[in-house]
């Protein structure tokens, strides 16, 4: 689902070479910083604020030019203006640019999460604040309704696809699939059905010839002889005894050891949390909401976390700025406090980041060929069931029927108008408080 520019744009404005102009580190990080601090909403509506400040503002990019980074920012795990940011930096500055647009962009949400976290931990859920939370969640259900709906409406199109993103929700909910594993299937699904069933219907239709005769060898031809050679220089016998190492120990007594230490290395719990979350962010297709079932059976699976807790999490995540994946930073911090926010705000970053650098330059000039076609229409299914089961994973944390009511009221206002996601969750919380209130 590409976001396309503004139709007012006029045609070919920004398109000119005489007008482009190069972003500096320093200009890169410091608008990076500034959609971070911004960028409420996440996903979209970043983008759309990304398009008015490279291609409107400081034409950094033309329009072709960013619904290509739009493009690539979603083929790709993680958030999609985040991913973009990476990709604006990489364009213009290398690694070394979109390591500064990323961290920019992300740092000021994540400060802001970790403050929240630290709140939560020391001042715990005082009963007044709780209504607010509760309010806060049943928002969070109701946007994830609404964008799985528009999702649904551009990126379903085909019967085997709904079975894709029905059956992508039923292996993260009751399956325990991680939404990578989920993602990786549906991939699969499309270059099968979507690209084989054109390559079949096509070489029926084809004019079929007879295949042209093998030739064989002539009767009797030996291949030429070759003198064997000899492993080792004449005069120079090989010694049948194993290398030794400094200390008097073997190769052999090394490999032996290797495994007592990864195994011991791997029992320490911030590793613990670096792997999970690692994984996580590897697998977050569809942006930050599409992992949380997967991430709720790995949570549970460690005792870190209660569903309550996890929930209040991707609350607070959504109401900071910066991408909705910030819900590691939350996380981390009350397995492991500071230490396990860091781990795990720098783990579930750190895959997108890396095939951003490693692979956006390829799909940009990729995503036109037709198994990259055929992969995102089995792709965008997968992550549409991902939403599917994040809505009902949290929705099994509603309380109330207030809360209920609340969630089915955001989700039918949200589908139907261009509503900001950060406002309608102040109006959540707000009208959580007053009908607790009241008694209802």
């Amino acid at each position: 689902m590409t976001v396309q520019p503004p139709s007012g744009a006029a045609p070919g404005s920004s398109e000119r070479s005489r007008d482009r102009a190069r972003p500096g580190l320093w200009e890169l990080g410091r608008t990076a910083t500034w959609l971070g601090l911004v960028g409420f909403g996440g996903g979209l509506s970043v983008l759309s604020l990304i398009h008015r400040t490279a291609v409107e503002r400081r034409r950094w990019l033309t329009e072709r030019e960013f619904n290509n980074t739009a493009t690539v920012a979603q083929l790709l795990p993680g958030g999609a203006a985040a991913n973009a940011l990476a990709y604006v930096g990489l364009r213009f500055q290398g690694v070394t640019g979109a390591l500064v647009a990323y961290l920019g962009f992300s740092l000021p949400g994540a400060i802001a999460v970790l403050t929240l976290a630290w709140a939560y931990v020391k001042f715990g859920m005082v009963p007044h604040l709780e209504p607010v939370l509760g309010g806060f969640n049943a928002a969070v259900v109701g946007i994830i309704v609404a964008i799985t709906l528009q999702m649904a409406r551009s990126g379903i199109a085909r019967l085997w696809q709904l079975g894709v993103a029905a059956g992508a929700a039923l292996l993260s909910l009751g399956g325990g699939a991680s939404s990578g594993e989920v993602a990786l299937l549906g991939v699969a699904v499309g270059l099968l059905l979507d690209l084989g069933t054109k390559r079949a219907r096509l070489h029926r239709w084809q004019n079929r010839r007879e295949p042209p005769p093998i030739a064989m060898p002539d009767e009797g031809h030996r291949l030429p002889h070759k003198e064997p050679e000899h492993p080792h220089p004449p005069g120079r016998e090989r010694d049948p005894r194993p290398p030794m190492v400094p200390g008097g120990a073997t190769p052999l007594h090394v490999v032996a050891v290797v495994p007592a230490l990864v195994a011991g290395l791997l029992m320490q719990p911030l590793v613990q949390l670096g792997l999970v979350f690692f994984l996580t962010g590897l697998g977050s297709y569809g942006g930050g909401f599409a992992i949380i079932p997967h991430l709720r059976n790995a949570l549970a699976g460690h005792g870190w976390l209660t569903d309550r807790q996890l929930a209040d999490a991707v609350a607070i995540a959504k109401i900071t700025p910066g991408p909705v994946l910030l819900v590691a930073t939350f996380v981390g911090y009350l397995v492991g406090r500071t230490a396990g926010a860091i781990v795990a705000t720098v783990a579930v970053f750190a895959a997108p980041f890396m095939l951003v650098v490693t692979l956006g330059a390829w799909l940009d000039r990729a995503r036109s060929r037709r198994p990259v076609r055929a992969a995102l229409r089995g792709l965008t299914p997968a992550v549409i069931g991902l939403m599917v089961a994040a809505a009902l994973t949290l929705g099994g944390t509603l309380s109330s029927g207030t809360q209920a009511g609340i969630a089915a009221v955001v989700a039918l206002a949200m589908t139907r108008f261009a509503l900001n996601p950060v406002v309608v969750m102040g109006l959540a919380g707000l009208a959580g408080f007053l009908l607790r209130g009241v008694g209802l």
